[in-house]
């Protein structure tokens, strides 16, 4: 278990059972990690299978007599639920249960004891099944070109623990050909939606995305996985052999060939397809018939006897083929990489020479494994050729121990990237050739670079480049997710930012120093004033912080420039002003949806949206009343100071929930309509009106209702606006046939002998430019007609009541 660190299975057995008994006895720990037996340092495995233990002993099902049980196992349930999820676990890093307030679970949904004993973690003690969420399949599976075999399933789904056996079979059968995937639905829900899954089980291949719908034995699935593989098995004779081995692109690499004939045993075609796979760009793979006279003179003119053998590159001739007595894909594999030459042991010399062409542009970027003494690894030996545009080599830290030190390389073996340029980034996956490979390529190409104590505050606080800056642990799951998404974001900024990693395990005095306190903490040094960074861990989140960081959408407001801004307002300006204080979680939540409300409202005139940092500006806020953070504040039109405001009380923090509250306090150039102003004013108008028909409860109108502000401004002049409250005006939203809100109605206006239609037209659609552009064009159309009309002299006034409903409104053009 992960609370044991590197302590012996046996303290790791005591540790488990002194805490069960301490549960049992209802003397249960208050932090969650201790509630659950792990360390801050447990993978999302290690804490699924911590609370299933405790979860099989502490159900209330299993403890009827005991009057605690059912509140002992909801703190249980309670600290699974925040710990699984990287986000709630990240705030209860930061600031304890007190961060989870408002949107922590409670750990109330737990099911019967059966499950946790069936159905719950199916795959997580098959270390050849990787179990995957939603936050590493975009990085391990679609963003490679690996081939992976994914089982989609629901733990009540009796199908699925029927296949569970067959599946564990598979898996050990192709481990080292593909990948075995596993996702619980019942846990990823949104990832399962997402690729569409809408039965138990589902089987796909990917990259291709290909849904398997065949028998699910053993066989069947081997097979259908087998042909996904574009790793070729090539038949030579005695017509294609000398081609086929001179080839230019196969010449470059060894051979593996079985020749089959009397006397000895050659691989199967199954086998055969295996081992392509696990050699593809290694080794080829060839079957040599020697049974047909045509054929038999190949296997003869190389004096080769039925079997199976290893040539090397360019040497398949005659006594030079090394026997591989083994049937087994597997030891076959393994004969092969002892054939292939190890890597490149590097001097200090030679190492410093690499480093001083990187920085002179000069040199192809390297990988070095950093290792402590002699090494025989046979899986690294893959690397050289999975990964040709980039150099592989190794550096003996006994022999270098300064140098090693230098680069503050404490964990061995350790993979590092150099990077042209200099800069250099450290592997902290998994160490297998596939996943060192996939973070050489990635890492390669990304501006990033490791930085420590000699560059701070010199070269990132003080000079006046701007430095984004990622304060990580690599035991950290959420550090580990948001890595691939920070290097994507250096790629997209790389001409504008600086980006920099800090590994807080090796620097603790630089993060201490730094107030770092929770992982990870990403902070972006603009000329030495620090931003740190408060969204979601994705490439778009990330840019767009930056983006709003050099270019400021929201006015940072000083004790100073509240009282010229804010207080000293005129009367016809609108302020809406954040006050908060950097430590308070709510306040971090709400920073990325602040500066989306200021980019949203930035167009409008005469409204400002304002932040004050209570930290800085403590007078101010004392000064201003302010007692809790955030306190989000409007101060109106209509007066030339900031005297009155009001205080935003909404149940939802977001930027169009926001907005929704401050455009109540904003002039409506809306009409309120009711029953008999619409037969008076509507229906027998000839004037056009585009009308909102909503709900005050709706969370939807909520949203559109400052959209249908901002159409109705731009239509001023064009069409009339008017909107209707169906909870007050109930029988007029029945007569007009409404049954869902926000529903919008264009009217085109009546006729000089005929009133026009309760019912109008919908308008499917709730985007405000869309719904402006549309009607302007059909205003124009009725316009022209009416113009024509006019010329000719007719009225034919069926067709120009019936014009607007001509008009093209396919469902392409409502999305523009």
């Amino acid at each position: 278990m992960a609370v044991c660190g590197v302590t012996s299975a046996v303290v790791c057995s005591c540790v488990f059972f002194t805490l069960v008994i301490l549960i049992l006895a209802g003397d249960l720990p208050t932090d969650f990690y201790e509630i659950l037996g792990v360390d801050k340092q447990a993978t999302a495995r290690d804490i699924r299978k911590a609370f299933k233990k405790l979860a099989l002993q502490n159900h209330p099902d299993k403890n009827p007599n005991d009057d605690e049980a059912h509140d002992r196992f909801l703190r249980i349930n309670r600290a699974y639920e925040v710990l699984k999820d990287d986000n709630l676990r990240k705030k209860y890093d930061m600031y304890g249960e007190e961060g989870l307030k408002e949107d922590g679970p409670s750990g109330r949904g737990y099911k019967s004891w059966n499950f946790y004993y069936q159905d719950f973690g199916i795959y997580d003690d098959d270390l050849e099944i990787i179990t995957l969420s939603k936050a590493d399949f975009e990085q391990s599976v679609q963003n490679t070109d690996d081939v992976w075999f994914i089982n989609f399933y629901s733990p009540q789904c009796h199908h699925c623990h029927d296949l569970a056996p067959t599946w564990r079979e598979v898996a050990r059968e192709l481990e080292g050909v593909i990948r075995i995937g596993a996702v619980n639905c019942g846990d990823e829900l949104m990832l399962c939606r997402q690729q569409g899954i809408r039965s138990y089980p589902s089987l796909f291949v990917f990259p291709q995305g290909e849904k398997y719908f065949g028998e699910r034995s053993k066989a069947e699935l081997i097979a259908f996985a087998l042909s996904s593989i574009q790793a070729p098995v090539l038949d030579l004779s005695a017509g294609n052999f000398e081609a086929e081995v001179a080839d230019q692109e196969r010449a470059a690499l060894p051979w593996v060939m079985t020749f089959c004939g009397e006397g000895a045993d050659c691989l199967e075609l199954e086998t055969c397809q295996k081992l392509a796979a696990m050699l593809k760009d290694l080794a080829n793979v060839a079957v040599v018939n020697c049974h047909s006279d045509s054929q038999e003179t190949v296997c003869h003119k190389h004096g080769i006897e039925p079997g199976t053998y290893y040539f090397k590159a360019g040497e398949v001739a005659r006594g030079e083929g090394i026997v591989i007595d083994s049937l087994d894909s597997k030891e076959i594999m393994l004969t092969v990489l002892t054939q292939l030459p190890e890597v490149q042991t590097l001097d200090k010399d030679q190492f410093q020479e690499i480093i001083s062409n990187l920085r002179l542009h000069k040199a192809s970027p390297w990988l070095i494994h950093f290792v402590e003494g002699d090494v025989y690894n046979l899986d690294l030996r893959k690397l050289p050729a999975i990964i040709p545009d980039i150099k592989v080599g190794r550096v003996n830290c006994q022999q270098l121990r300064t140098m090693c030190n230098n680069l503050h390389i404490s964990k061995l073996p350790a993979f590092v990237v150099f990077k042209i340029g200099g800069a250099h980034e450290v592997h902290h996956g998994r160490q297998t050739a596939h996943d060192v490979a996939a973070f050489a390529r990635e890492a390669a190409t990304a501006p990033v670079e490791v930085l420590g104590p000699k560059d701070f505050p010199s070269r990132v606080v003080e000079k006046g480049n701007p430095w984004f800056v990622d304060f990580f642990a690599p035991w950290c799951p959420p550090c580990m997710n948001l890595l691939p998404e920070f290097r994507k974001a250096s790629r997209e900024m790389k001409d504008r930012v600086k980006f920099g990693t800090v590994d807080c395990t090796v620097h603790t005095g630089l993060c201490s120093q730094y107030n770092i306190h929770s992982y990870p903490t990403t902070v972006f040094f603009n000329q030495s004033m620090p931003h740190e960074f408060h969204g979601h861990h994705n490439v778009h989140s990330l840019v767009e912080f930056l983006e709003d960081t050099l270019r400021p959408p929201v006015i940072i407001l000083t004790a100073t420039s509240f009282e010229t801004l804010v207080n000293g307002k005129s009367k016809d300006e609108l302020w809406l002003v954040d006050f908060y204080a950097p430590w308070c979680g709510p306040c971090q939540q709400l920073s990325p949806e602040w500066r989306q409300l200021a980019k949203i409202l930035s167009s409008m005139d005469k409204i400002k949206v304002g932040q004050v940092n209570c930290d800085a500006e403590e007078s101010l806020c004392s000064q201003q009343g302010v007692r809790s953070y955030p306190s989000i504040r409007l101060y109106p039109r209509g007066q030339a100071n900031a005297n009155k405001y009001h205080v935003y009380n909404g149940w939802f923090r977001n930027a169009q929930s926001i907005r929704a509250w401050a455009f109540e306090f904003l002039p409506s150039v809306v009409t309120s309509l009711s029953w008999e102003s619409f037969q008076a004013d509507v229906l027998p108008s000839s004037d056009a009106w585009v009308i909102d028909f909503f709900a005050p409860w709706c969370g939807h109108c909520q949203v559109f209702a400052p959209e249908y502000e901002r159409i109705a401004a731009d239509l001023k002049g064009v069409v009339k606006a008017g909107k209707v409250d169906c909870d007050i005006h109930k029988y007029l939203c029945r007569q007009a046939g409404v049954r869902a809100y926000p529903t919008v109605r264009f009217y085109v206006g009546s006729t000089p002998s005929k009133l026009q239609h309760i019912y109008g037209e919908d308008i499917d659609s709730q985007n405000a430019d869309y719904i402006a552009r549309y009607i302007k064009r059909k205003v124009k159309k009725m316009t022209e007609f009416e113009s024509c009309r006019h010329k000719v002299g007719t009225s034919n006034h069926a067709e120009y009541q019936t014009l607007g409903r001509t008009l093209p409104t396919s469902k392409s053009d409502r999305k523009r």
